[in-house]
């Protein structure tokens, strides 16, 4: 009897052990599916987040590009435009600029004050955003705007600048420090389109797409620095 009560308590301790391989397995089964469709999702969120990163930049990009021939005036007292803005600008511009900026007459397809509330008394004044009928005009403001540094309308301090989205805005805005170094080593630059800085030096220009860099490269320059001729931004 006790051999046989030790043989069936062997079988039963055989077959528990064969049950728990067998668990075993399906647990390792298990986890080897889970860890692979836990790489499949992390993947899949790789693939998601970088494809949305993309339809941002493109939408971005077809933002500007659809502002490539816009400007802003920041300065002008509200209401000074009158009911038509489109002759208001183009008389602006040549008063301001001068007629020698023009080959011709400068045309304005559109104008506007920014989509907001009209300013109060002591708020900042909305600023008046406006499409050049040409691209070339553009080019002549801004180069014209440049050499005159300083522009006035009706003894009122105002500033030309780019019309582009509030992320190429963020953007620029961090070549900054960059910008900064440049004007106290009284080194020519320019920030060109998109975000490029662009430096002038003795031997060639040199061109940066990350601040960081650039800071980092300005820093090292020789104060002052030997550099070619050439209109700053």
């Amino acid at each position: 009897k006790h051999g046989s009560l030790a043989n069936e308590m062997r079988l039963g301790f055989n077959s528990i052990q064969a049950g728990l391989s067998d668990l075993h397995s399906e647990v390792s089964s298990i986890n080897n599916k889970l860890d692979r469709v836990s790489q499949h999702l992390e993947a899949s969120e790789r693939n998601m987040i970088s494809e949305i990163h993309r339809l941002r930049d493109k939408c971005d990009d077809l933002e500007n590009w659809v502002r490539r021939s816009n400007l802003r005036i920041v300065g002008l007292p509200e209401g000074i435009e009158g009911r038509d803005p489109v002759s208001f600008v183009e008389k602006l511009l040549v008063e301001v600029l001068g007629e020698a900026t023009f080959p011709g007459r400068v045309e304005v397809e559109r104008a506007h004050r920014a989509l907001r509330p009209r300013s109060r008394e002591g708020e900042r004044r909305r600023i008046v955003i406006f499409k050049l009928l040409r691209f070339p005009d553009k080019v002549r403001i801004l180069r014209r705007a440049r050499e005159l540094g300083q522009l006035t309308y009706c003894n009122q301090k105002i500033f030309l600048f780019l019309d582009i989205s509030s992320e190429l805005q963020a953007k620029r805005r961090e070549f900054m420090e960059a910008r900064c170094l440049c004007h106290s080593l009284q080194l020519p630059f320019s920030l060109l389109h998109p975000v490029k800085l662009r430096v002038s030096l003795k031997d060639s220009p040199k061109f940066f797409t990350d601040p960081e860099e650039a800071v980092g490269f300005l820093k090292q320059v020789p104060d002052p620095p030997l550099v070619s001729e050439e209109r700053s931004d």
